[in-house]
């Protein structure tokens, strides 16, 4: 059986599961193993047992019959504070009854780690990471309760993330995100699951989907495990016919090379990472948006010159950014200045803000002529002139030449990496 060859490495194992509600069983005699870093989907019709897999994988539901197994522990035996270590969980949809910010929300994930004597710095960096990964770091003095239902599901995900636990559990977590902010949150997966092997157990009605991102696929019908193994061993035409009670077709997409069933989902998800590395002038909080996106984007991200302090630089620090730092209301000095440009040297491109500029951090314009007069690529925002609160209007100026020299232009984050991914095609991604 896949994914149940040494016990040690496994992240959770089912033996012989048995398990249900008052005496209604709805799990039947289910054995499996998932391995450390594995991302596994498990998948199956409405009712078919997948939320009680799992709960009872979580310790929230006692077998009748069998054991269950967290990185070797019986998930039951497990005091609060070691369960939650080791798993994290994003439910279907979170109940908040208390008038608690989002902020509040994503620092329980830290709570339940079982620290008593108050948050560290740590526990705010986990927290503020974890905001600025799923995008809700604006969001974070808004009440949960008034969110949208995919904003709410941002947030549950951020709680989970803070907890840094080594397998995150997903009930149908994605289903209430538009098609941008699922896809970011998949990528943010897959990113945990590869960098830091962070074992991802995703329960999902979309086979499409499971298909793409799922190393392993494990198919549930009425409470018994039918079929565990690769996308093209589960995605057999008779079988989801058989368990879904429908005629379906399987196909192979060409571009990716999974098996889809009745149309294409953006394929994206299943490229190789990002390996350039960019460096990012930024400021005054015009840098977070792009720290997220660039790194969800799988690029190398550096940045600087920042003051201390800022809120771009406190950012770069959560999610672990290189950063050049000069001192809080200091203008940019000489032995700052030496670091970004050494950073600027490593990178394989510049990527400008929408920085506020004045006489203190004009000299980070310096750099991306730098980039250019060394041949790497620069990429400016439009509207620079808004926010240039130089002496006769340098920074215009500087971008002005910068444009001149060959600086590409962009108007959005949309843009811009349409035209990152222009710069380097797939076959030139990886330096």
């Amino acid at each position: 059986m896949p994914g149940s060859t040494d016990p040690l490495t496994q992240a959770l194992a089912f033996r012989g599961v048995t398990a249900g509600y008052k005496g209604r069983t709805v799990l039947h005699d289910v054995s499996f193993g998932i391995e450390e870093g594995e991302f596994v989907a498990l998948i199956g019709p409405n009712g078919s047992g997948k939320s009680t897999l799992l709960k009872t994988a979580t310790g929230l539901l006692r077998p009748q019959e069998g054991r269950v197994e967290v990185f070797g522990r019986e998930v039951s035996s497990l005091r609060p504070r070691d369960r939650a270590s080791l798993i994290g969980v994003v439910p279907q949809k979170l109940e908040s009854p208390m008038a608690f910010t989002v902020s509040e929300i994503v620092m329980i994930g830290r709570s339940v780690r079982g620290r008593w004597d108050g948050p560290d710095s740590k526990d705010y960096d986990s927290a503020e990471k974890a905001m600025i990964y799923t995008n809700v770091l604006d969001l974070k003095d808004r009440l949960f309760n008034q969110l949208s239902a995919g904003e709410q599901q941002r947030t549950a995900l951020a709680m989970a993330m803070a907890q840094e636990p080594r397998i995150i559990m997903l009930d149908e977590s994605i289903a209430h995100l538009d098609i941008n902010h699922s896809q970011e949150v998949l990528r943010i997966l897959m990113n945990i699951n590869r960098e830091q092997k962070i074992t991802v157990l995703l329960v999902s009605h979309d086979l499409n989907l499971a298909a793409q991102i799922a190393g392993r696929l494990m198919l549930i019908d009425h409470g018994r495990l039918v079929r565990n193994g690769s996308p093209s061993e589960v995605m057999q035409e008779e079988l989801l016919g058989r368990v879904y009670g429908c005629d379906l077709r399987v196909r192979q997409d060409p571009y990716s090379g999974n098996p889809v069933v009745s149309g294409v989902l953006d394929s994206f998800i299943s490229r190789s990472s990002v390996r350039k590395r960019l460096h990012v002038i930024c400021g005054g909080g015009s840098g977070i948006e792009l720290f997220r996106r660039l790194s969800i984007e799988g690029f190398e991200v550096t940045t600087g010159v920042l003051n201390r302090l800022d809120s771009d630089a406190e950012a770069a620090r959560a999610l672990g950014i290189p950063c050049a730092l000069e001192q809080p209301f200091s203008a940019v000095g000489d032995e700052a200045l030496r670091q970004a440009e050494r950073m600027v040297g490593e990178a394989d491109g510049v990527v400008v803000g929408l920085v506020p500029f004045g006489p203190g951090n004009l000299v980070n314009l310096r750099l991306a002529e730098l980039a250019l007069k060394s041949g790497k690529p620069v990429w400016m925002p439009d509207g620079i002139a808004s926010r240039d609160y130089t002496p006769e209007s340098q920074a215009a100026s500087i971008a002005g030449h910068l444009r001149e020299a060959g600086a590409e232009a962009w108007t959005g984050i949309q843009e811009l990496t349409a035209l990152l991914k222009r710069a380097w095609p797939e076959s030139q991604q990886h330096r």
